[in-house]
This record gives structure tokens, C-alpha cells and sequence, in this order.
């Protein structure tokens, strides 16, 4: 798994169904730890698309239907939560989700 892969996730909690997420960890940490950062994803688009970047689906990323980035719902789950690799995001919605997550971190101003 890599930065920018779409995967599919169980989180816990409200989280908890499967659903497909975004690795968000930086891979030069490789596989030396046991949780992974991700943000979980939902097709229940709203507006706030600022946070959360608007992803069509395609054959690259391996989503069924138009989905946001929870970019506001970072998490870290056991490598063991995560059950496949659906695809990944393409360059455009990799900036997106960068800038998002600058946002959500208050990195950017």
C-alpha cells in the first residue's frame, strides 16, 4: 500500500462499515508500523469541498460511484482493517487532497 491508494476500510465506531478510504501516510514509513493513516471516503457528497474534495469514479481509483474525502475524519487503523486495494487517485485528486489536508491541519493560511 501506498500513498494515494483508494482501499477498502473498516473503521470503528460510526465508521464502522466497509468503505473505501485514502492512504494518507507518507511512504517513506513503509510497512515499519502497524497502523497506516487514512481518510475514510463517502458518497454522501455535500458541499464543504473544501475539506473534502469531490472524487468521480473511474477505472484508476476503483470507486463505483462519486465520492468526497473525509480529509476531516483522519485515522489511524491497524494494517489488518484495511482489505484491499480498490485503485488510486490521479494526480489531480492527489492535489486536492493535499491541499485539503493542509487545511484540516492548519498548515495553510
Amino acid at each position: 500500500m501506498k500513498r494515494g491508494d483508494v482501499v477498502l476500510l473498516v473503521a470503528q465506531g460510526d465508521m464502522g462499515k466497509p468503505r473505501p478510504g485514502v492512504i494518507v501516510q507518507a511512504d517513506e514509513l513503509g510497512d515499519t508500523t502497524n497502523s497506516i493513516l487514512v481518510c475514510p471516503m463517502s458518497s454522501d457528497v455535500t458541499e464543504f469541498h473544501q475539506v473534502r474534495p469531490v472524487v468521480e469514479p473511474s477505472a484508476t481509483n476503483g470507486l463505483r460511484l462519486r465520492s468526497q474525502i473525509m480529509t476531516d475524519k483522519i485515522n489511524a487503523l491497524r494494517r489488518d482493517r484495511i482489505r484491499q486495494v480498490l485503485g488510486s487517485l490521479d494526480d489531480e485528486a492527489s492535489e486536492r487532497l493535499n491541499s485539503a489536508l493542509l487545511v484540516v491541519l492548519g498548515l495553510a493560511r
